[in-house]
């Protein structure tokens, strides 16, 4: 009886090293794509520009280019009645405001432009971006060019932090040249 005891033992000792030893692997190998995701790269069509931190492709994928933050939509201007309820019209200086120069430069940048896109760490979210750096045909970033000029906000979070370093650099610059962004 003892040996069919030492028996069972054996098994059942060989049966959870096999189960560590077949989870360990599947997690080095999950880990080792997280660490590998940082290398993948493709190029791609830019078809539309929709905010200056956020593009369509061809094949209709909405990439957020990691990095940076859009400043959002242009300011409403209020609209004033007089006592019939008309509307009072203001002059308006003829200015662009900076969101609206932001999506033009944006536009120029990018739009009907071939760009290799450079993914980090974490690939997309839950609202179906994907998550890139982006490339122009001249080897130039589009994050950090969008950064150099004060046309967007310095948005760093982990874990895509591959180019931390430049955007942070172009940012500085724009800050030095008090370029775009008034709050500076």
């Amino acid at each position: 009886m003892k040996t069919r005891e030492q028996g069972m033992l054996t098994i059942r000792v060989l049966l959870m090293l096999l189960v560590l030893v077949l989870s360990s692997a599947c997690w080095a190998d999950s880990n080792d794509d997280l660490i590998h995701y940082s290398q993948r790269q493709q190029e791609a069509l830019v078809v539309k520009v929709i905010a200056s931190d956020l593009i369509v492709l061809e094949d209709g994928r909405r990439v957020k280019l990691i990095g940076i933050e859009s400043l959002g939509p242009p300011p409403v201007v209020p609209v004033k009645y007089d006592s019939k309820g008309r509307v009072i019209e203001e002059p308006q200086p003829p200015t662009i405001s900076l969101q609206e120069q932001a999506i033009d430069f944006a536009q120029d940048l990018l739009e009907n432009k071939k760009v290799r896109l450079e993914y980090d760490v974490d690939p997309g979210d839950t609202h179906g971006y994907t998550y890139a750096y982006v490339f122009l045909p001249d080897g130039r970033m589009a994050n950090a060019e969008l950064l150099r000029y004060g046309f967007v906000k310095l948005r760093i979070i982990p874990p895509n932090i591959k180019y931390e370093d430049k955007l942070q650099q172009a940012y500085q610059e724009a800050r030095r040249e008090k370029r775009g962004i008034e709050d500076f």
